[in-house]
């Protein structure tokens, strides 16, 4: 029989049992559509939790070092300890950055109002981070509005900052419009005046205080220098390829001598992450197959019941030259027509479902705000949902099939 006869006998026998066919095919929407929302949701909280892994610690192959200097003068560190360490770096082709949070600083705001990172009494008002502009290669900064710093920040007389979306209210400015504003920045005796020229979400980087993310300031290396403040325990921010971690760091510790420094400390960001993404897949995938293995018994019944029913129309086709085989492909071909479009109803079910569920989800039990988080629907549940749909149909229709091609010529005739 060839296939298009094999075709039309499927759709033929789909438009005659349309109770069986309508029952298989709720079957298989509600499974698809359940592994499809299932999927969807695990692929966005993982998207999710990278996002916020990214926006707070960095991108996968992150690792901090933390030198331990033998000599500091009055300043703190030298400069030149700061810079052999910088050569180094550029040398070995890491991409870094210096990242660390900067003691005592005091910023002063259009109302004369003097706000310190280490008041006298109570909580910091706002935290203050050395960075420079390679800090976007490692670490996922999203804008508000303006711009991450570029090399050319690092010449500017005046300096430049990026301040979170709490600094910029903190210091009576609207967060969409702080672009330009100017403030006073000391950390020492002599006050300058520093621009701001982005704004990050409020939710980047930062330490949390009592009543919630402090408020957040990145000020460049660069600037820091000019403006003469010292620099007392200079850390760096690193990227390397997650393989190469341990190499990196065993040629760091070798190099650190020339530094001045008599012990490096690298602590990896992304172990953890890898880990509990590995176990979200592996725990999506049993659930998968837990849900193909339950949800298939009903369409399978459903298709033995219609075999046992369509014996006297297998003997009639094997009279007009039908092969076992030829039985086999139609009853198989049958149940992976139903199963398909069971299939496509079922994603367009589990995409209407997600994208509001997501939103509510994240923001009513883990406390994160709808427009800060991607909660697009993943295209790969849809693949999994039709790939769920056609080993469905596969599934269920092998043992119809099966028991359509044994059944005898003789014994079909005479039912």
């Amino acid at each position: 029989m060839p296939i298009r006869g094999m075709f039309l006998s499927a759709l033929a026998e789909i438009r005659v049992g349309k109770v069986r066919v309508l029952l298989s095919a709720f079957c298989v929407a509600c499974l698809v559509a359940t592994v499809t929302v299932v999927a969807a949701v695990g692929g966005v909280t993982q998207q999710v939790a990278r996002d916020l892994f990214e926006q707070q610690t960095g991108r996968p192959g992150t690792m901090m070092l933390y030198p331990e200097f033998r000599q500091m003068n009055a300043s703190g560190v030298p400069v030149e300890s700061v810079q052999a360490m910088k050569e180094s770096l550029q040398r070995f082709g890491i991409v870094h950055t210096p990242y660390f949070e900067f003691g005592s600083a005091q910023i002063r705001t259009a109302d004369r109002r003097v706000l310190e990172t280490q008041p006298m009494n109570g909580p910091p008002n706002f935290s203050l981070t050395v960075t420079d502009h390679r800090l976007l290669e490692i670490q996922h900064v999203p804008m508000v509005t303006g711009r991450w710093f570029n090399a050319t920040d690092d010449e500017r007389l005046e300096p430049s900052i990026v301040a979170t979306e709490g600094f910029a209210r903190l210091v009576g400015l609207d967060p969409r419009e702080a672009v330009g504003a100017r403030i006073e920045f000391a950390a020492g005796e002599i006050w300058q005046k520093v621009r701001i020229v982005g704004v990050a979400e409020a939710g980047t980087g930062g330490m949390m205080g009592p009543s919630g993310q402090i408020p957040m300031v990145y000020l460049p290396f660069a600037s820091m220098l000019q403006m003469g403040i010292s620099t007392q325990q200079p850390t760096f921010k690193l990227r390397v390829a997650p393989e190469h971690s341990a190499a990196t760091i065993t040629r760091l510790k070798a190099e650190s001598s020339k530094w001045g420094a008599h012990q490096v400390h690298v602590q990896k960001n992304f172990g953890d992450f890898l880990a509990i993404g590995g176990k979200l897949r592996l725990l999506l995938f049993g659930v998968t197959a837990a849900m193909l293995m339950l949800g298939s018994l009903p369409v399978i019944a459903l298709g033995i019941f219609a075999v046992r029913q369509r014996r006297s129309e297998f003997g009639v086709h094997r009279c007009f030259g039908a092969t076992g085989s030829d039985l086999f492909l139609t009853v198989l071909l049958e149940g992976l027509i139903v199963c398909f479009a069971a299939g496509i109803a079922g994603v367009s079910a589990g995409y209407l479902v997600q994208g509001p569920a997501m939103g509510i989800l994240m923001s009513r039990y883990f406390g994160i705000p709808e427009q800060g988080i991607d909660t697009s629907f993943p295209w790969e549940a849809a693949l999994l949902g039709l790939g769920v749909a056609v080993c469905v149909g596969v599934f269920t229709g092998l043992i119809p099939a099966w028991r359509a091609m044994q059944r005898s010529v003789i014994r079909a005739i005479r039912a």
